[in-house]
């Protein structure tokens, strides 16, 4: 460890999550700079997270004109009302992140707007509403899409916000998805795409087109399973060619040819096959990231084991606007059927929704999704 650690080393290891050291490192230089609010805060935390202690750090530091430590004790305060047991320390670090975004700009102006242009797949996971989905089919008119492009021109051109082309479909079949993806990156220039896909379209011609995408943050493909006769029983499609797909898109960039991140996903089970996906990709696909997601009920639209724990804390999803190929907005992107609808971009503005009194009171009072009305209130999505 650095002889004399500096606040710039407490914030590598917060990011770290290495809860040992950045106790060790805060509490060292909280020593030797006493008036050092913010090593005050990286102990209390990190004391937090190893569960012994924490709280009069954070108080020491709050008293130190420190702002984030209050945001914590505000945390702590509001989490103290919860049964025993009833909190994580993951629950504690996405609460106060929760904390920081209620104060940011994205109260006002969402940070994610989902814009479903064609509502068809080719797959039919069993962990997706989309096989028994009602509205299969509905095609978002181009005029509608130009609508929403425009109302998202309010979102100040200094504000950050991502926008993804796709809710429960494949946004590859529909053939449009590349010219909508022109016209936002012409006309937002704050806004940054999303791309998702099953990765059975990824063609070479389907692969360049996605390569020319500007303002791109990555592909995500979710792949799920590496094991032939597991993988067509979840979703319905041929392994072998999604794998020779993914194969031809990993050369390209080994080639420095593809000028995207991309991300391989899988919907855990708790099974052995979870650490399998992960040494899969691993070994076969060493330029790809990996990402493990929890399996969501879907606003109760798909059944899951009854033993999942509902999170104790606030959601992300009350700070975007998922919008349906019908123009109908979904309360989240998770209320894949839109049976929980908060608005009509045919008839409102985007912000006209975001900012409806109700859905404004989520993100602005509401600290727990237990809190919160029904379907958020039973929603095990992470």
């Amino acid at each position: 460890m650095d002889a004399s650690p500096t606040n710039g080393l407490l914030g590598k290891l917060h990011t770290q999550q290495d809860w040992p050291r950045l106790a060790e490192a805060a509490q060292k230089l909280a020593n030797s700079q006493p008036s050092n609010g913010e090593a005050w805060r990286y102990w209390g935390i990190a004391e937090l997270m190893l569960m012994r202690g924490g709280p009069d750090k954070l108080l020491r530091a709050s008293l130190l004109n420190d702002f984030e430590s209050g945001l914590w004790l505000g945390v702590i305060q509001e989490f103290a009302t919860h049964p025993p047991g009833d909190v994580t320390p993951h629950d504690l670090l996405a609460q106060v992140e929760l904390a920081k975004i209620r104060r940011s700009p994205y109260l006002d102006y969402p940070q994610e707007v989902h814009i479903e242009t064609l509502a068809l797949c080719n797959a039919a996971c069993n962990f997706c509403p989309y096989p028994t989905m009602d509205r299969r089919g509905d095609r978002m008119p181009d005029e509608l899409i130009d609508k929403v492009i425009d109302d998202l021109k309010a979102i100040p051109p200094t504000l950050p916000f991502n926008v993804a082309p796709f809710k429960v479909n494949e946004p590859l079949l529909d053939k449009r998805i590349f010219s909508v993806c022109e016209k936002i990156v012409n006309q937002l220039p704050s806004a940054q795409l999303r791309m998702f896909t099953n990765g059975s379209p990824l063609t070479p011609k389907m692969i360049d087109r996605i390569a020319e995408i500007k303002k791109l943050n990555n592909l995500w493909v979710s792949l799920n399973e590496v094991d032939a006769d597991a993988y067509e029983a979840l979703m319905q499609l041929p392994l072998d060619r999604t794998l020779r797909n993914l194969d031809m898109l990993h050369g390209l960039l080994e080639q420095k040819k593809f000028p995207h991140p991309v991300v391989i996903s899988r919907v855990i089970d708790g099974s052995d096959r979870d650490r399998a996906f992960l040494d899969f990709v691993k070994q076969r696909y060493p330029l790809f990231q990996s990402f493990m997601i929890g399996t969501g009920n879907w606003s109760g639209q798909v059944s899951v084991g009854s033993n999942r724990r509902v999170p104790s804390v606030g959601c992300w999803r009350w700070y975007e606007v998922s919008i349906m190929a019908s123009g109908k907005v979904a309360l989240c992107c998770m209320d894949g059927e839109g049976k929980h609808v908060i608005g009509d971009v045919n008839t409102q503005t985007v912000l006209e929704i975001y900012n409806a009194p109700a859905y404004r009171k989520m993100r602005q009072f509401t600290f727990s999704r237990k809190a919160a009305a029904a379907p958020c209130d039973t929603c095990i999505y992470p």
